[in-house]
Parts: structure tokens; sequence; C-alpha cells
């Protein structure tokens, strides 16, 4: 009997961990394969690929992000093949296994960890058995058990980071990597609350596995782990082990509690961790307390900032800060105050999520007591509640479209810098809600855009508000290029007038002599400014360097050249 597990990947750089691990614990036992596609592929040539397969078994794992084009994979497989058996697993299907055997055509659930469930039901379907396993689900039999794996009989199969078939693309997509699974808290909006207890591979397993990923150019590491900093003995093993190991071109993210970071492991990240090494995931999600209780996230806002602060001041670790808008009952004001609160921390990256109603949380079990309305199509993300008005949510959704062009992109700092320091001095939220307000005027899309209508809209909108940023625009603009760009967001000069600069530049003998310039770099990689009708401010774009690496000059025109 031939089964092949499967899912949607949000992107072709991610990877699905939990498909290798269902691969690795049954290859032996049965004929099993995986393949990953993404969302962004037809479903029609998907299920067209899976059925040349001849499989008889498909194992779907389903999220968030996939559901809908799950369904309808499932439903195209199922005209074509009707006696293929379909099994689900994944968080999006395990709490609530009845609603998708009663609405979808499929034959069982798995719900919680399959690895080992997964050959059980293999098996017995093989034999013709009668399934009576827990943590499986069918028509008319619902387990309410949600299978958990043994960490130590993982960790002894052979390993799902050390595929044959993974090692060409280690350095160019991500990889996930567990340490452990489960999660301590109990945050009512997210899934992870309702798992018990937290469980750790053996050490042993955790660094083999580091040692080969970082020995075979992976780029990029994600551990999943919920609170990757719980067990300090364990934090400083896998920290000490990746600082002894460092690469370059290697980067780390961790999922950490910020106020559970003491000051010596701060010291000690800060002293010892190569700068861009480890990027750390900070959920914040509201400094408001009231909100904090209903949602049962436990939090001392004062201590959190004092520790990102003390991260921040080591100039070595990369912060990623989450909110959520749409918690129990914060307004839009209080939103505000909880968006500006975690700005003001300065972090590179701040996101700004929405809250969904995902099956199986508590939070969507009590949607009424807080008069939730919400889209029951995944992603599942509330329209209001009795705090806060769709068009409140719709407000924040354009001023995030705004933070995420001008801030997480990390493509305006001199600017941002600048607004921020003079400008918009606390009222962080407020500048991006501006700006969303003044594409919505102006009609400027949110998406499908190139870089130099970022520049220009910024530029038109702080003109409109009597401020010119004008020169650190430019800056910016320049800073997110190598080489020189081919055309500029705001030209004044034309290509006639740019050539005929470059030229006479290129003349100078005693300017190439004395910056160490040939003519040729000018005319290629130097891109001109006029500054006045004798002064010129040129960028050197030299290729040799890493990104993002020029030089400027000013150079004055001698009095008897003119332009035409």
């Amino acid at each position: 009997m031939k089964t092949v597990v499967t899912t949607f990947n949000a992107k072709y750089i991610h990877t699905s961990l939990a498909l290798r691990w269902l691969y690795v614990a049954n290859k032996e036992r049965c004929d099993i394969s995986f393949r990953e596609y993404t969302i962004k592929e037809n479903v029609g040539k998907v299920a067209e690929e899976l059925l040349t397969l001849d499989c008889d078994v498909l194992g779907l794992s389903v999220y968030i992000w996939n559901v809908n084009h799950t369904r309808e994979l499932i439903s195209l497989l199922r005209k074509k093949n009707p006696s293929l058996v379909i099994i689900l697993g994944g968080p999006e299907v395990m709490y609530e296994p009845e609603f998708f055997l009663e609405n979808w055509p499929i034959d069982y659930i798995i719900s919680g960890e399959g690895e080992f469930v997964l050959g059980d039901l293999l098996q017995a379907i093989e034999k013709g058995e009668e399934i009576e396993i827990g943590g499986v689900s069918r028509k008319g039999k619902i387990s309410k058990q949600i299978a958990r794996a043994d960490l130590e009989k993982l960790s002894v199969l052979p390993s799902p980071y050390m595929l044959e078939e993974d090692i060409e693309n280690l350095k160019n997509r991500l990889v996930y990597f567990e340490t452990s699974r489960g999660c301590p808290y109990q945050c009512q909006y997210c899934l992870s609350s309702l798992e018990k207890g937290v469980r750790y591979y053996p050490t042993g397993h955790i660094l083999q596995n580091l040692k080969y990923l970082i020995d075979n150019g992976a780029k990029q590491i994600k551990f999943l782990d919920r609170t990757f900093n719980l067990n300090k003995d364990h934090t400083h093993t896998v920290f000490d082990f990746l600082i002894d190991n460092y690469r370059p071109n290697l980067s780390c993210q961790f999922e950490v509690y910020a106020d559970l970071l003491k000051d010596d492991m701060i010291d000690y990240l800060n002293r010892e961790v190569p700068k861009d090494f480890f990027r750390f995931e900070i959920g914040i999600q509201s400094t408001y307390e009231p909100t904090n209780i209903a949602v049962r996230r436990k939090q001392d806002f004062p201590l959190l900032a004092s520790n990102v602060k003390k991260i921040m001041d080591g100039g070595k670790i990369d912060l990623h800060l989450d909110l959520i808008a749409g918690l129990p009952y914060e307004t839009l004001e209080r939103f505000i105050r909880s968006f500006n609160d975690v700005f003001a921390l300065g972090a590179k990256e701040v996101q700004l999520g929405f809250l969904k109603m995902l099956r199986g949380t508590n939070l969507r079990r009590d949607a009424e007591k807080y008069g939730y309305k919400y889209d029951t199509e995944a992603p599942y993300e509330i329209e209001y509640n009795t705090d806060i008005s769709r068009a409140d949510l719709d407000q924040i959704h354009d001023a995030e479209h705004a933070l995420e062009k001008f801030w997480n992109s990390g493509r305006f700092k001199n600017t941002m810098e600048v607004l921020f320091s003079e400008y918009y001095t606390g009222r962080y939220f407020e500048l991006f809600d501006e700006i969303g307000q003044f594409y919505n005027d102006n009609q400027y899309p949110h998406r499908g855009y190139q870089l130099e209508d970022l520049f220009r809209n910024l530029h038109l909108f702080l003109i409109e508000k009597g401020i010119d940023l004008f020169k650190f625009l430019r800056t910016d603009y320049y800073n997110n290029f190598s080489r020189r760009p081919q055309g500029f967001w705001e030209d004044s000069l034309g290509k006639k007038k740019r050539k005929q600069l470059l030229y006479l530049i290129g003349q100078d003998k005693d300017f190439l002599k004395e910056q160490g310039l040939t003519r040729k770099q000018i005319e290629k990689q130097m891109a001109v400014d006029l500054l006045s009708d004798e002064e010129i401010m040129l960028t050197f774009f030299d290729v040799e360097n890493s990104p993002q690496k020029h030089r400027t000059f000013r150079y004055t025109m001698p009095p008897d050249e003119v332009l035409i």
C-alpha cells in the first residue's frame, strides 16, 4: 500500500518539518514518501501530479494558511480517484475533527503528534482492521485524545534534518528546527495554550543535528520552540554550542519570553554572540493589563521593556516585537498606546498582527462574551468586537501597510530617524496612520508598487505636511543599491544632461587622480545629483564591496563649463 504525505507551504523557502518527521518515523514500516507544494501553485496541477504517483493513501498536513487550498485539492482528488484514502492532520483540524469529517470528503483525522500514530493507522488500514487508535477519528468515532510522540523514540530515528534530498537546498531554504515541544503558558488565542507541559529532545540529538546543518551550509535556522529560554540550562547549552560553531552567513531565530531573561544571560549574549547571528522574536501583543488578564497572558511590561533595551544596547541581536490588534478590552485609543509603547523600544521590526479566532482556542469558544464577529473562513480574522469597530480595524490595517513599507522594510532608516526624533516624537502610530490615510486619499496601491513609488509617495506625503527630508530620502534610496540604479525616484536632470555631466567629470584628470577613480568608473558606477548650478553631488557605487556600500563626493563645475 503506497502512501504519500504532503502539504502546501506558505512560501517556497519554507520547509515542512512535520512531513519529514512523518517520513522518517514510518519509512521502515510502510511504503511512504513526501511531497511539498506552495499556496502559489495551481491546485489543479498539484492534483494531477499527485494522481500520477498512484498512491493508495494520501496524508495532508493542514494549517490556517493552506486550509482552503487543501479543501480544493481534496475535492479534485475525490472526483478523479474515489477510492483514495485521505488522512488529515495538523493544527487546523486536530481540535475539531468532527467538523471536517462531516463537511469534507475524507476518511481519517489524526489529532496531535502523528509520527507513530500514522504508522499504526496505515498498518490497520492495510490489514483491514477496525480502527481503534487513540488520536485517530473517523465518521461515527471521534477520539478525544491528542496524540503525543515520545521524543526519546523520535531522537533515535534517522534524522529529518539530514535527508539526502534536502542537502542541495539547505542554503536556499529556511530550516525549521525544534529542541522541545509544548508551551507552559495559557494565552487564550493560541493553540499552544491547549498543550500541557514542555518536553525536550535529548541534548545529543539536538547538537548532532545542529552541527550537521551548520557544516552543510544552512543559511537560516528557525527554532520552533514556543519559549526557547524557558529552561536556563537548556538555553545555555544550545546558545554555547551555536556560538562555538559560529559560521558566517548563518542566522538563527528564536521565540523568546523577554520577562524570563536575567541580567547574566543578557550580558552573556551581548558579549559572546556574533553580530547578526541571533534574531529574537518577542511576543508582547498588548501593554494593557486588563487585556492581558482576559487572555491569561502573564507579562511584566516594565521588566520586559528594560530587558529589550539592554539587548538592543548590546547591538548584537536583531529584535522582532509582536503586537495583536483586536484583543479583548483594547479600544483603538488603547491599542495606539500599546503600539507606541512597543515601538518606542526601537526594535528593527514591529510585527502588527490581527487577532484570528483559531479553531479549538478558548477565545473562539468565548467569542460571544466579548462581542466578537469574525470571518468563518480561514484565517478567521476578527471583523470587530465590543471594544473596537470594523472602521477602527480598517484604520489599523492601513497603518500596518505603512509600517511594513516604511519601517519593517529597513529601506528608510535615515528618514525615519529624523521623522521620529524631530517631527513625530512619541507619535509612532500616528505617522503610519497618516501615511496610510494619505495613500487612501490619493488612491495609491498598498501592494504591487515599485521601489521608486515608495520614495516618491513618502516625499509627497512629507511635503504636504510641510516637511522636506529630500536629502535623507535620497541617501536611503541609494542605500538600497549595490550598483548604480538605472533611474531615480525624482529626476531633475534628465538622461541627456546626466550623461553630459558624467562625461565632463570623466575628463577631469585632477579629480580622477585625487579620488582614485577612472573615467570608466565615473561613467558606469557614478550617480549624479545637481545641488546648484555649480555644485554636484556624486555617489560612487563600488561593486567590489558588499551590498549597499557607496561613497559620495562634492564636485564643483569649472566656471567655463555650461550645461545644455
